[in-house]
């Protein structure tokens, strides 16, 4: 009679590592690891390569002052339109929006419509500072120096302005298809941020100035329409929740000692949630990159390059430095507009990939395309745009 075997335990099978150069084992390693690894490698055969450009244009100069009277238009900021990806919302120097055709079958990116806006008392360039489409494109607004303009995307033609009782610098979208409130938030250069009801069109909500210092850059949490980061010049940064309205939630640290110091020593000029919202991703006035745990609000321990940023984001001191991550990804990648072409590498490893930095021009905006995965940016009045492609034998990651 066969004896019945015990059934114990399982035992864990471990995954294992092959360094494919030198044909050995590295060890054991935890499931999670071997899978960033994996997608790491993959992200090492895979190359953002410039795919296709907008021809460079010359403009009237719509502002009427000793200036010549046409001038390259530079792009300040720009965002692909999320329902469709098919239309290209660029704001530039010269007090203009316009919207680009990029869709799939066109060979060079064509403005089909160019408006200007309203002339702002407050600055006399008339500069807009940011712009962002509604969730379902048929709504697009644009930030200037005293107000927040909402196009009808169809007409393009303003269907509501919301003058502001201050300077405001930036402002960001709340309003998605399943939200349940319709907000702008708008940040000033006295530290308050404005929640405007998109319904009614007027300011619902007034967050307290902490520092009384310009908030350049402003992010959304990606997975809660409640929360927000805000970037000042004082180098700190701070996450708000709409809930409670007088003071923050939480104060970035680049220490866990529990001093009063500052978030950055330089001012923040860019700030980005990535990995489902869990870190965000900082630039400084100077260039320098830092991760952030947003559950604790300390400093990640990866350690990134400074960005060489373009003359236009280290002079013009009334807009954020607009840069882009992938979305809703563990292993995501982020996308540097610098002075020398766009710089793109994964988050986590801080390896560059490949193609990274192949054009040696200024690029001074940058964003990502959640439908075709690419990214696009603005360098003066160019508009390019990189795809991902599988690196060719031969070619080595730029460092």
């Amino acid at each position: 009679m066969q004896r019945a075997l015990g059934v114990g335990p399982k035992k864990r099978k471990s995954n294992r590592i092959i360094d494919l150069d030198m044909q050995r084992s590295i060890g054991a390693i935890s499931s999670m690891e071997y899978k960033r690894r994996t997608i790491i490698n993959e992200i090492n055969n895979v190359a953002y390569s410039l795919h296709k450009t907008s021809l460079p244009a010359i403009y009237i100069n719509p502002i009427r002052t000793g200036a010549p009277n046409f001038v390259q238009d530079d792009i300040l900021g720009m965002e692909v339109d999320p329902r469709e990806s098919k239309c290209l919302l660029v704001i530039s120097r010269y007090n203009s929006v316009a919207i680009y055709n990029v869709s799939q079958n066109v060979k060079i990116f064509d403005q089909m419509k160019r408006m200007t806006i309203p002339h702002d008392p407050i600055d006399n360039n008339g500069s807009p500072n940011s712009a962002h489409w509604l969730w379902d494109g048929t709504v697009f607004t644009v930030c200037t120096m005293d107000s927040v303009h909402f196009w009808d995307s169809f007409t393009c033609k303003i269907i509501e302005t919301v003058k502001m009782r201050t300077k405001v610098l930036n402002h960001v979208m709340a309003a998605k298809k399943y939200s349940a409130n319709k907000l702008v938030a708008v940040t000033g250069i006295e530290g308050h941020v404005f929640l405007i009801d998109m319904f009614h069109g007027i300011v619902v909500m007034t967050m307290k100035n902490i520092e009384n210092k310009p908030i350049r850059t402003i992010s959304w949490h990606p997975l809660n329409e409640l929360q927000y980061v805000t970037g000042n010049d004082n180098g700190n940064i701070y996450l708000w929740d709409i809930r409670y309205q007088l003071n923050y939630v939480l104060k970035f640290q680049r220490d866990d000692s529990g001093a009063p110091v500052s978030s950055l020593t330089n001012p923040v000029i860019g700030l980005r949630f990535y990995n489902y919202g869990n870190d965000i991703i900082s630039v400084d006035s100077i260039g320098g990159i830092n991760t952030w745990e947003v559950s604790t609000g300390l400093l990640r321990p990866n350690h990134y390059e400074p960005v060489l940023l373009c003359d236009l984001n280290k002079n013009h001191i009334f807009k954020d430095y607009q840069f882009a991550v992938t979305e809703h990804l563990k292993e995501d990648i982020v996308f540097f507009p610098s002075k020398k072409g766009m710089r793109i590498f994964d988050i986590e490893s801080g390896e560059h990939l490949p193609f990274s930095n192949d054009i040696s021009i200024p690029m001074n905006c940058a964003t990502y395309d959640t439908k075709r995965f690419c990214v696009y940016g603005g360098s003066n009045d160019v508009i390019k745009v990189w795809t991902p492609e599988k690196k060719t034998g031969g070619i080595e990651c730029l460092k």
